[in-house]
């Protein structure tokens, strides 16, 4: 650690600005100010004339005084309108073309077929002509309707006789009863050709599609020709009867 004289001190014990780590740190700090501006000097200088040295000499810019009186006229504010054109006179008239007449050396061959060329090549086939045996081919059209298929009638089926449904007795027995619905399928001559239970309790739905079929209707009618539908048939089963 270094020491301090205090040869030149008046008093003891030495305060204030006359001890001498006061003085020291004056004098550290005066040092210290004295080197950064000195520092500071010298890197602005190498900047300047760093900065300086690599400038391009600047071009200067033409600049030319024009006097108002030699200027033209300004243009106008107003939007610039289109010129008009005479359609007649811009639009040439299509020309028709007159056909020329053409000896017949030079005419080509008419390829167009005749009446009897037609006539032959729409001639009716028969099965022979298929390779089968025969003179005529039959197509069947007796379709039956899907259930849910739409089918046009002028007149629903009508029912005329069904057999009651037998209770099964251990389904008696239980307390279960309710109402079956049934979808049929009617046909032309008014029998039932199909039975499809669709809601109900299902220990009631085999008896109630057996007793559905039995079912014999009026057909439905369109026009005055029969034809098949599906009707709704509901088969009730209650405790309540004997």
């Amino acid at each position: 650690m270094k020491a301090f004289s205090l040869a030149n001190a008046t008093q003891l014990p030495v305060t204030g600005e006359q001890h001498p780590l006061v003085k020291e740190s004056t004098r550290w700090l005066t040092t210290s100010n004295a080197v950064a501006l000195l520092t500071a000097a010298a890197l602005f200088g190498a900047w300047y004339v760093y900065s300086h040295a690599n400038r391009e000499d600047e071009v200067p810019a033409n600049t030319t005084i024009v006097k108002y009186t030699e200027l033209g006229v300004p243009p106008s504010i107003k939007e610039p309108s289109a010129p008009q054109v005479n359609v007649a006179e811009a639009i040439t008239p299509p020309s028709i073309g007159v056909p020329e007449p053409v000896p017949d050396a030079e005419a080509t061959e008419s390829t167009i077929a005749t009446q009897d060329q037609m006539s032959e090549a729409l001639a009716p086939f028969t099965a022979d002509d298929l390779g089968g045996s025969g003179d005529s081919i039959v197509v069947d059209t007796d379709h039956s309707p899907g259930m849910g298929e739409f089918v046009a009638f002028d007149e629903l089926p009508v029912l005329l006789t069904i057999q009651p449904p037998t209770y099964p007795e251990l389904v008696r027995q239980a307390g279960i009863d309710g109402t079956i619905l049934v979808q049929v399928l009617v046909g032309k001559d008014g029998k039932v050709k199909q039975a499809v239970a669709v809601e109900g309790p299902d220990v009631l739905r085999a008896e109630a599609v057996r007793s559905a079929k039995t079912a014999v209707f009026k057909p439905a009618l369109q026009g005055t020709s029969p034809v098949e539908v599906w009707v709704q048939v509901p088969i009730v089963f209650s405790l309540n009867r004997g």
